[in-house]
């Protein structure tokens, strides 16, 4: 059996494998990019939203259940739309500076969290938006058939579906090469771990 003091002085004398240096040049101004553009959408978005509830609300003369509507619907897109922003600066406010295998998992996550922002208050979303609108109808006089409180109360669902789609493309394009380049990190510095 070899001696302890041999095994020791063996492990202590091994070379120590040289770490590469990860390549994290450009990451940080394109998440940065990607928040200003986000910044302007949701600017845009936030204008839409007050325009068209006030819009809604004053067509239906102000009656309480229109503006009890237009509170609701209010309510859920503000909702949606500060949590969105919120994930969204996160993203473009992270520090590249000393990247870590944490750091990275956490920027992987976040990135991949802006695929799907609603997913724990989907439902909070959808009946708030559905309900507003549907309050919105019961507030005009006159009868109305069934399919319109059904159309209203399906509205945000559609809606939901096709935003998706278009926050999916929108992602591949502009945080495409961003999410590869963060996989490629983490595979990286798991690899030399």
């Amino acid at each position: 059996m070899v001696p302890f003091e041999e095994l020791q002085e063996l492990w202590q004398n091994q070379p120590a494998p040289l770490l590469s240096p990860l390549d994290v040049r450009g990451v940080p101004e394109q998440l940065r990019r990607f928040g200003r553009n986000q910044t302007w959408i949701n600017s845009l978005k936030l204008v839409l939203i007050s325009y068209m509830s006030i819009r809604l609300v004053a067509k239906l003369h102000w009656a309480p259940l229109a503006i009890s509507g237009g509170v609701l619907l209010f309510g859920g897109l503000l909702l949606y739309l500060v949590l969105d922003w919120r994930n969204q600066i996160g993203l473009s406010r992270m520090d590249f500076s000393a990247p870590s295998v944490e750091f990275v998992n956490r920027a992987h996550q976040r990135l991949q969290q802006q695929l799907n922002p609603m997913r724990r208050l989907f439902w909070v979303f959808e009946l708030s938006i559905g309900g507003g609108l549907n309050l919105m109808l019961i507030s005009q006089p006159g009868p109305h058939p069934p399919g319109d409180y059904i159309g209203a109360a399906a509205l945000p669902f559609f809606a939901y579906v096709v935003g998706e789609r278009i926050r999916r493309f929108r992602f591949r394009r502009e945080c495409g090469a961003v999410l590869e380049k963060v996989e490629s990190l983490l595979k990286a510095m798991e690899s030399q771990t």
